[in-house]
Order: structure tokens, then C-alpha cells, then sequence
């Protein structure tokens, strides 16, 4: 690279460091690689339809709630996955003193391969079965081992979001797996675009009520509205 460029050794050495502190590369022995290269795990194809809009502007609003050094978590989904994405990304998270600038606890192996890419996130994966399709973690493995972790924030995406069933998926294993990251996590909040509100899918996740926070893209009808009130969850609009 020094004789590509006719620059000295040290400036690339410098360069190398300051990009890996900006988080667009990562340093190897004798040389350096582009973060997304290195992005080897099958991922949803991007969109620019209304939903993905949506989606990420969910995703903003609840990396935005992330504070540095915390302990946080996320079960599988496009809206959690965007969101881990975005945290991770935040210049303010920056390992001191040793310390981790942030801690991801994923129980998607997708997003785990993206956080351990970060020099200053520590990535903590849950054990378990892979899901084909969402890439979750689920079975005894998982449980066991996040029965002896805990949480700042737990953030939950939803296949569906409805006042009587509350959060749903698709998937019973999934959803036991999230209910026990819920139950240790101080915060919990949940994820989701105005499409899911009224729909019930097979497994459900937690009640409403369960929810410090709700942050939703798109119209929030009334009936949900009066009752994240009454329930006392925090409604984030985006």
C-alpha cells in the first residue's frame, strides 16, 4: 500500500488504525478488510417499498435509545436486525478503559456476525438450533444460557401486534427463547410497523402491558392507543 500510494509505512499503519476506530474496516494480521466483506451470512434483500421505510425508520428511533455500555438484546427479524445495525454504527459507542462500548446479546446469528465485526461491541451468542429462516437460536442451549444473562434493553420484533394476543411469530421455539430475554431485561422494547397491528400469528411472544416502549411506523389506531395509556407503555410514533 506505502509504495501504491508513494506514501510512508507509518501513515498507512495510522490510516489503517483510525479505520478501524471509525468501524469501516478491520484490522487482520498484515492487513486490513473492509467491513462488508465480511458480511458472509445470507441477509434480506433490500427494499424501497413503504414497509421498509417504515422499518427503518423504527429502526433509528429505537438504536437512538441505546445508550453506551449497556447491555442490550434482540431476538431475529428485519427490524432488529436494521436496528442492531444502526446501534453498533453509532460513533459515541467506543470501547474505554478496557471496558466494552457496548454489549449485544443475539439470539440471531445474523446479527451476531454483523456486531462481532465491531472492535469495541462485545457479541454474546445465545447456544441452540439455528432457524432456517429468521437465523434463531432456540432449543435447551439457548435457554440455558440466557438464564444466566441479563439485560439493560431488550429489543423484540413482532410478526404480529394485537391487544389481546400481544406480540406474536411465527415460531413457538423463537418465542420461548424471547419471553426469557424479556423476563431479564430492564427495559423491554418492542418493534413494529402499522402492518402487524391486528394481526395474530401462531406463538405468542408477551402481552402489551409486558412493554416499557412501543415504537410504531405508520397510523396507530385508537383502541391500541387507549390502551398502551392505560397499560402505561411508552408510545414512540416515527
Amino acid at each position: 500500500m506505502a509504495e501504491e500510494l508513494g506514501i510512508s509505512e507509518s501513515t498507512v499503519r495510522r490510516d489503517f488504525r483510525e479505520m478501524e476506530r471509525a468501524q469501516l474496516a478491520r484490522r487482520t494480521h498484515g492487513g486490513i478488510v473492509a467491513v462488508d466483506v465480511a458480511y458472509s451470512l445470507a441477509t434480506v434483500p433490500r427494499t424501497t417499498d413503504e414497509h421498509s421505510a417504515r422499518r427503518e425508520r423504527v429502526a433509528d428511533r429505537a438504536a437512538g435509545l441505546v445508550e453506551p455500555g449497556q447491555i442490550i438484546g434482540f431476538n431475529g427479524g428485519r427490524t432488529t436486525t436494521s436496528t442492531s445495525r444502526r446501534a453498533v454504527a453509532r460513533p459515541d459507542i467506543d470501547s474505554r478503559d478496557g471496558s466494552p462500548g457496548l454489549t449485544v446479546v443475539c439470539a440471531a446469528l445474523n446479527i451476531a456476525t454483523e456486531a462481532v465485526l465491531r472492535p469495541s461491541v462485545r457479541t454474546v451468542v445465545l447456544g441452540g438450533v439455528a432457524e432456517p429462516y429468521s437465523f434463531e437460536l432456540t432449543g435447551p442451549l439457548a435457554t440455558a444460557t440466557m438464564r444466566d444473562l441479563w439485560l439493560d434493553t431488550m429489543f423484540v420484533g413482532t410478526v404480529g401486534l394485537d391487544i389481546s394476543a400481544g406480540l406474536t411469530c411465527n415460531s413457538d421455539a423463537e418465542a420461548g427463547v424471547t419471553r426469557i430475554m424479556i423476563g431479564h431485561s430492564r427495559r423491554v422494547v418492542g418493534l413494529a410497523t402499522a402492518d402487524k397491528v391486528g394481526h395474530r400469528a401462531l406463538a405468542g411472544i408477551c402481552p402489551v402491558s409486558v412493554l416499557t416502549d412501543l415504537i410504531i411506523a405508520g397510523p396507530v389506531p385508537e383502541d391500541l392507543r387507549a390502551h398502551l395509556e392505560e397499560t402505561s407503555v411508552r408510545l414512540h410514533e416515527v
